[in-house]
């Protein structure tokens, strides 16, 4: 193990394959059938946004590494788990360690030692450069992001995050609606704090349609939070293609600034900071 002591809420690092192994032989993932009520499967997928542009996944890979502080959304088909570990293996060849949390149980181990082993890297080398988190609840989510995830990336002298399943948690109805809205809000902000030091942050997320239908507004406000939506999507062949579905005019991404939402407040916009000179109020008139 390493001599580093890392906080358990966040970190699990993976060193070598065997504690991986049978730490993932022992959770199996949901398949369609063992779905939930409150969480039924993933519905058809519906048409693409009219402004969605049609890009190869090269593009979305290094609009994602060109420069550091964004935020991207990547949803759609199951196929967006495959392609994040991919943008993050490709990372990690480079040596730059990346940390991953997962509320969907989504991370694949052994996809990763499947990269080294082609590109005959050793696996468990390769496998020092990613560390893992797992959230069970939203309140776990929100702890493991807001609290620990950037104090943990300035200790492994990382900038690249990825976040699976970021709404799961939240659709459990033990939460309230109202909390789990307030939790994500602060998702948000701590989203902008990330990007505004130079943090970039993967978000990636299936697509799903939930009961009570209410929750279903918790996606489209994670969408209106980030700078750049793509959508994994079928055309009309059959077969997966990446869409750029929305993206923030350049200037909403200001560093610094909490642009996320649509009805965002503007107490933080330059024309709300006075410039400290004291001015003569005149007088109200009747």
């Amino acid at each position: 193990m390493r001599s580093k002591k890392l906080t358990p809420i966040l970190v699990l690092p993976l060193e070598g394959r065997r504690l991986i192994k049978e730490f993932m032989s022992k959770i199996k993932p949901i398949s369609p059938a063992q779905h939930h009520r409150r969480y039924p499967a993933p519905q058809p997928t519906v048409d693409i946004h009219d402004d969605a542009v049609p890009i190869r996944s090269e593009r979305m890979i290094h609009a994602f590494a060109d420069k550091p502080g964004k935020v991207f959304l990547l949803y759609g088909e199951r196929s967006i788990f495959q392609l994040s570990l991919q943008m993050a293996a490709h990372a990690m060849v480079q040596g730059n360690p990346i940390a991953v949390v997962d509320g969907c149980n989504r991370f694949d181990v052994h996809a990763l030692s499947r990269f080294a082993r082609v590109r005959k890297i050793d696996p468990n080398k390769f496998l020092n450069h990613i560390f893992i988190s797992r959230g069970f609840t939203c309140y776990q989510m929100e702890q493991a992001i807001t609290h620990k995830l950037p104090a943990f990336l300035a200790t492994i002298h990382s900038s690249t995050a990825l976040v699976f399943g970021l709404l799961d948690t939240f659709y459990d109805e033990q939460a309230s609606l109202r909390e789990v809205r307030q939790i994500l809000q602060r998702l948000l902000g701590s989203f902008q704090e990330m990007k505004s030091k130079g943090v970039s942050l993967l978000l990636v997320c299936l697509e799903r349609t939930v009961a009570p239908q209410e929750r279903n507004q918790l996606f489209t406000t994670l969408k209106n939070g980030v700078d750049r939506v793509y959508k994994l999507d079928t055309n009309e062949r059959g077969s997966l293609q990446l869409y750029l579905e929305s993206q923030q005019p350049v200037h909403e991404q200001i560093k610094g600034t909490l642009n996320y939402g649509t009805n965002r407040t503007h107490l933080y916009q330059p024309d709300r900071c006075g410039t400290g000179k004291l001015v003569e109020v005149p007088p109200r008139t009747a």
